[in-house]
């Protein structure tokens, strides 16, 4: 190969350098000319989400409000609440709805969060305690819809204040008495009655109650007065022992297996649970009742004796034992109880003889002692009473091969006994009675 050697002008030279230098510098330009825009990153505008309104109370009672959601540079959000008591739905794209049901206990706070990306807007929310009128008020619109308050006798118009409904007595805002008898209650007695603390007196026998007796009845520890009788409750009676004000229990015409201690009761004055399933041994502990008047257990299944503890119970009136499975013999002290004027003790199991001064009592004008296994003599303190005439018939029949020496069952005026109605008891009742 042969190499041609041209001769160098360094002015030439010089000349193509600079054209060379310019021509890059053209080029340059022309580059970045091509790009058109700058490319630096664009700025992305923020997201941000509020809320209105962003404080707010919902009602003790309970409730609901909506709440308005507001979006920049975003179209979806989400919504979760911190409490289990409140809840809170995405109802629409701008709109969100809190609820809260009754509070039945104390003050309740929440926050709900609102969520787009990473902004976040809050809601506090809180929801006072009931107060103490509107406790009452909601526990008998429990009682009323958990016993079918649709077909009582006399209905409730709810739009009316609790003070206006047929039966509801109110003081100071408060409920005091409930008198329902014989209003076609049918159902069960609902735990929230038990927030009624304030009550005296309640009234709801000749219904048909069913069901147990709630436990929450022990709040009620002002009460006077409780007749739950000819119902069809059952279970255990619930323990009642704070209710130290109580003056009549009635639970007669039920089923229930069971009764609670009731020695702390020591104002009651009126004690009755006839017809029910009582079994096992009388209480010796209802020695505490000295305010007793009236006591009837008739026609359960108790078995034990009658308690000789049971002479402190000096202010009896009526005395109502029968058709039980009662062994032992009639005690002496029921001689002493001067005050004392329906004595029954039919359809038992009695022994031994009749005590000398039973029928003694100036106020005595009722008793019954047939179908036991009494024996020995009539004493003369019944024979010989001006009462004995009536008598004779409910005293002397007693179970086969038993009888007295001096009264048999051959008489033909001696028939079935005819044991206390319901009529009679009643009137034990009324003088604690309110209309």
């Amino acid at each position: 190969m042969k190499y041609i050697k041209y001769p160098i002008n360094m002015k030439s030279h010089n000349s193509i350098f600079i054209l060379t230098i310019s021509a890059l510098s053209l080029l340059t330009i022309s580059v970045s000319s091509c790009g058109g825009k700058d490319d630096t990153p664009s700025e992305i505008p923020p997201v941000t989400i509020t809320v209105s309104p962003a404080v707010m109370s919902l009602p003790a009672i309970g409730g609901s409000q909506t709440v308005t959601v507001t979006l920049t540079n975003a179209s979806d959000w989400s919504a979760s609440s911190d409490a289990t008591w409140l809840t809170a739905t995405k109802t629409g794209a701008t709109s969100l709805h809190l609820e809260a049901e009754v509070n039945r206990g104390n003050a309740l706070s929440a926050t709900v969060r609102c969520t787009s990306g990473t902004a976040t807007a809050t809601i506090s929310v809180s929801q006072p305690a009931l107060s103490a009128t509107q406790s009452d008020s909601l526990a008998l619109l429990d009682l009323y819809n958990a016993t079918g308050g649709a077909g009582w006798v006399t209905r409730w118009t709810l739009t009316q204040r609790m003070s206006q409904w047929q039966g509801v007595k109110v003081e100071n805002g408060r409920v005091t008495e409930l008198h329902l008898p014989a209003n076609n209650l049918s159902g069960t007695l609902p735990e929230s009655i038990g927030v009624l603390s304030l009550l005296q007196y309640c009234d709801l026998h000749d219904n048909h109650l069913s069901g147990s007796v709630p436990e929450t009845v022990s709040q009620w520890t002002q009460l006077v007065y409780l007749d739950l009788s000819e119902n069809q409750l059952n279970g255990a009676f619930p323990a009642i022992q704070p209710l130290t004000k109580l003056i009549v229990l009635d639970g007669s015409f039920n089923t229930f297996s069971s009764l609670p201690a009731l020695n702390s009761l020591t104002a009651l004055e009126y004690l009755a649970f006839s017809k029910n399933s009582l079994t096992g041994s009388l209480p010796a502990n209802w020695s505490s009742l000295t305010k007793l008047i009236y006591v009837d257990v008739s026609f359960n299944t108790f078995s034990s004796d009658i308690p000789s503890e049971w002479l402190s119970l000096t202010k009896l009136q009526a005395f109502y034992l029968y058709k039980n499975t009662l062994s032992g013999v009639i005690p002496n002290y029921l001689g002493a109880c001067m005050d004392l004027k329906s004595l029954a003790l039919d359809g038992n199991n009695l022994t031994g003889s009749i005590p000398a001064n039973l029928g003694a009592q100036p106020a005595l004008a009722e008793i019954w002692l047939a179908q036991n296994r009494l024996s020995g003599a009539i004493p003369a303190s019944l024979s010989g009473n001006t009462h004995w005439n009536d008598w004779k018939t409910h005293v002397c029949p007693q179970q086969s091969g038993y009888g007295f020496d001096n009264c048999t069952g051959s008489d033909p005026a001696f028939v079935k006994s005819n044991l206390p109605d319901a009529s009679r008891r009643q009137l034990y009742k009324e003088k604690y009675r309110r209309e």
